[in-house]
């Protein structure tokens, strides 16, 4: 009975989250495109969610977004991902992406949060996370954010570099209860920074 309770608190949360970030997206304008050295950056169409989710399980071994990130993608994915395409015209392959979402912390901070970026290892190395990272930051200081949280895993050292890259500096740096990880917290300040 304990689990079952549990379970629904879990999912009553998810849905407050779910709720809330569906009311933030509407006050997004749409992600603008431009072309990258590599990719165009753009907002997600609905014909793309299919690819988005593939490219989530290949760069996690199989393993598809939980059903938050995969409701976002799908009910809101022109304002809260981004993605980079290559390809013509009609044609689009999804080669990098970059999701957002607003956790509590977020919204107390004034901030959105960087949930997953990742790029297709057919196209690592070639600055498509960088441009990714620096449409998205563009994007939402013109949506009024105060910054942009990202968590990164310490032995990730190509994702650390694209954030300091980019201007995010570490606020606190901590180990992940359900992985083990040990991850830095980092914030990419927009306006107003502190």
């Amino acid at each position: 009975m304990t689990r079952h309770l549990r379970r629904l608190g879990a999912a009553a949360g998810g849905g407050l989250t779910l709720a809330h970030n569906l009311l933030a997206a509407r006050r997004h304008t749409a992600m603008p495109s431009q072309l990258g050295a590599m990719a165009l950056i753009r907002g997600m169409t609905p014909d793309e969610y299919d690819q988005v989710l593939t490219l989530y399980a290949d760069i996690h071994r199989g393993r598809r977004p939980d059903w938050l990130k995969r409701a976002l993608c799908r009910l809101a994915g022109d304002r809260l991902v981004m993605v980079a395409v290559v390809g013509k015209a009609g044609c689009p392959r999804v080669v990098g992406m970059d999701l957002f979402y607003v956790t509590p912390r977020d919204r107390r901070e004034g901030t959105i949060h960087e949930g997953f970026i990742g790029v297709h290892p057919d196209m690592a190395g070639r600055g498509v996370g960088t441009a990714l990272r620096g449409a998205a930051i563009a994007h939402f200081a013109a949506q009024g954010y105060r910054g942009i949280s990202t968590r990164i895993s310490l032995d990730n050292p190509a994702s650390l570099a694209s954030a300091t890259k980019q201007g995010f500096v570490p606020r606190e740096r901590y180990r992940d209860p359900a992985t083990g990880d040990e991850r830095q917290y980092l914030v990419r300040w927009l306006r107003d920074a502190n």
